[in-house]
């Protein structure tokens, strides 16, 4: 398959937001202080820290469906990581508009950002969308 400058550019910023995705995952396993510092939020004890160690999960979810799109070029893997990075938008979003936490615009334009770059790609480099091959 040739690939062409805007097929190329997508595949960077693909690889660079499942690099970003793994990269948390691992921190949320060998630093989960840093890792929940990086959100924000306070490394918790006890049953609640099993419970917010599931955020790595997220992470390794997300990192996993985007190598596996890159390895297959089918839709539903590019498909199932935006849903992943733009439902977390949407529930930070929640969190603002109904539960009193403060809007976190940068963290939400992001995972805007990486879930737009996700759907983008699955129609470009998508197994049999237009503009692939």
């Amino acid at each position: 398959m040739q690939v062409n400058a805007r097929q190329s550019l997508l595949l960077g910023l693909v690889a660079f937001v499942a690099l970003l995705m793994g990269g948390n995952a691992v921190l949320w396993l060998v630093g989960p202080a840093r890792a929940a510092e990086a959100l924000g939020m306070p490394l918790l004890t006890g049953p609640a820290l099993s419970s917010q160690m599931d955020i790595g999960a997220f992470f390794f979810a997300a990192a996993s469906f985007i190598v596996m799109a890159l390895a297959t070029r089918e839709r539903p893997w590019f498909i199932a990581a935006a849903v992943l990075a733009l439902g977390a938008a949407a529930y930070r979003t929640a969190a603002f508009l109904f539960h009193g936490a403060p809007f976190l615009a940068d963290m939400v334009g992001i995972e805007i950002v990486m879930g737009t770059i996700l759907i983008i790609a699955s129609r470009v480099l998508g197994r049999g969308s237009a503009g692939r091959g």
